[in-house]
């Protein structure tokens, strides 16, 4: 990226002359390419050398420099300006904060300030354009990308996330006729697992990657099915096709597969369903059916509809109240979790198994949410709650199960936020220490090198500290000056650039405000 360029715009010969004379614009990465006395003259000037920077004076014949600016920024939004003015004009030229002026310089002027703010505006540029040059390189990403993002909204659609209009919105972006046909959709849901818990995750991920190509293979011929992957490295099967007939096919797909690979391969299929917005009930039916291998083996093809007794009254999921749960117990509330656990069991079951399927919904969500949290510990509670399901044969039980094993996987939880928390807030007073004297440390850029919402971090440290984070910030800057005013002979101004306060007048305030006594007070020990 070349050097910046410079338009000076002031009546005063003097003025444009101080300007130009008081830095080396060069050694800043800027190069002045003219100058104007007039708004006029500055105008055509803008037109032909289109400046990155302009310098301009309030007080100029027949347009003054705020009208000037308003005219530039109207044509070329992106050119930076930098308003020239007297203390006694100041107020006049704060008016220019609305139309896009960048920012002031006082008069007289100072080296030290065009410096400032040549170093301030010229970062500002460079990171608009970087931003621009990443815009561009993300529209192209996005035509690269066209084929996930089409999985995406499928993954989307299955989820339930979108509404009617949205999806009839986003196959049409993506080019799905067979949304618009009126036709039926069966969804099956393939999970594909290893046989040894020995093999790497490189060779899981070519395992995955395999049998995609295999049942792609298997439909390359059929426009109306569409195979993608999940978020549970499941393989989701959508048939708009009316001849193909699901379950048939399912069953040559597992044979083929478990011929080809050392693999476990569950399939669920899920309900025909005539309504686009109701796809992600076939989809949590089909996801339903394949935790039937519970209780009947893997390797299995199992219809959602084979496993509810369509003369009774069957268990229904509430997803409402299953992703109430999930929540409660990520952030380790057992108490609303153990309540909600009795809400989804709060119905009529017509007999052990549909209390069972229950069960597997509840065990689902805890896995989830284990899962989410890196509980490594979880899978052998998990295993041993399975197999005690599978021998309990009263709700009585049942609920004395899952409700031990919701507690366990809440105080795991909660255990381990204690844990972390702790520690992450001993992380961020080391960092605040340790970065005290750059100005530009604040709760966003902390929690941004944290990896965390502001907002997060702002509550742990007001609960581990008593304090805002604003005031523990301000507190420790004013111990470290406490300290360099005791052992140093730095001035005033140089205690507050150590301690990231470069605004002397500010440092003093506070200084005084914190410690109630002046800088030289407190240094004479007054």
């Amino acid at each position: 990226m070349g050097k910046l360029k410079v338009l000076i715009v002031d009546d005063e010969h003097l003025i444009r002359n101080l300007i130009r004379m008081r830095i080396d614009w060069e050694s800043q990465g800027l190069i002045i390419v003219g100058e104007a006395s007039n708004a006029h003259e500055a105008m055509d000037m803008v037109d032909e050398l289109r400046p990155d920077i302009i310098f301009t004076d309030i007080y100029m014949p027949y347009i003054n420099g705020i009208e000037f600016s308003g005219k530039v920024l109207e044509k070329y939004p992106d050119i930076k300006i930098v308003v020239v003015t007297g203390h006694d004009e100041f107020e006049y030229a704060q008016q220019s904060i609305k139309i896009g002026i960048s920012d002031f310089i006082l008069k007289p002027i100072h080296a030290s300030d065009l410096l400032h703010v040549t170093a301030k505006l010229t970062q500002k540029i460079y990171e608009e354009r970087t931003r621009n040059q990443e815009l561009e390189r993300l529209k192209k990403d996005l035509e690269r990308n066209f084929p996930y993002l089409r999985e995406k909204f499928l993954y989307q659609w299955l989820e339930g996330a979108l509404s009617k209009e949205e999806i009839h919105e986003k196959a049409e972006y993506f080019k799905l006729p067979v949304f618009f046909s009126g036709g039926t959709y069966q969804i099956a849901v393939i999970e594909i697992s290893p046989i040894s818990e020995k093999q790497t995750e490189e060779q899981l991920i070519l395992l995955g990657m395999e049998c995609r190509n295999k049942i792609e293979t298997f439909y390359k011929d059929d426009s109306r099915v569409m195979i993608i992957p999940d978020t549970r490295n499941q393989m989701v099967i959508i048939s708009f096709s009316q001849t193909t007939h699901l379950v048939s096919d399912c069953e040559s797909i597992q044979a083929t597969l478990l011929k080809s690979y050392k693999c476990l391969v569950n399939i669920g299929i899920g309900r025909r369903r005539d309504k686009m917005q109701e796809a992600h009930l076939g989809y949590q039916e089909a996801c339903r059916a394949i935790h039937y291998k519970a209780f009947v083996g893997h390797n299995q093809v199992v219809c959602f509809e084979d496993i509810v007794d369509n003369r009774e009254e069957y268990y229904r999921s509430n997803p409402e109240l299953l992703q109430q749960l999930q929540f409660c117990i990520s952030v380790g509330s057992s108490e609303r979790a153990t309540e909600i656990l009795e809400q989804i069991f709060n119905v009529s079951f017509s007999g052990v198994s549909q209390f069972r399927m229950a069960a597997m919904d509840v065990i689902t969500e805890c896995q989830r949410a284990a899962m989410e949290q890196q509980i490594e510990d979880e899978q052998a509670q998990n295993a041993e709650t399975l197999v005690s399901i599978l021998t309990a044969d009263n709700l009585p039980e049942l609920m004395n199960i899952l409700e031990r094993y919701v507690l366990y996987v809440c105080q795991t939880i909660h255990s381990k936020f204690q844990t972390k928390e702790g520690n992450l807030i001993s992380q961020v007073k080391e960092y605040l220490e340790n970065h005290m004297s750059d100005p530009q440390v604040g709760l966003a850029s902390t929690a941004a090198a944290f990896f965390i919402s502001p907002g997060h971090l702002g509550r742990l440290m007001k609960k581990e500290t008593g304090q805002t984070f604003v005031e523990y910030l301000t507190h420790v800057r004013m111990k470290r000056a406490e300290n360099l005013l005791k052992t140093t002979d730095l001035k005033g101004y140089e205690v507050g650039e150590q301690v990231g306060i470069p605004d002397p007048h500010y440092f003093s305030v506070l200084f005084k405000k914190t410690t109630g006594r002046s800088m030289n007070e407190y240094r004479n020990g007054k």
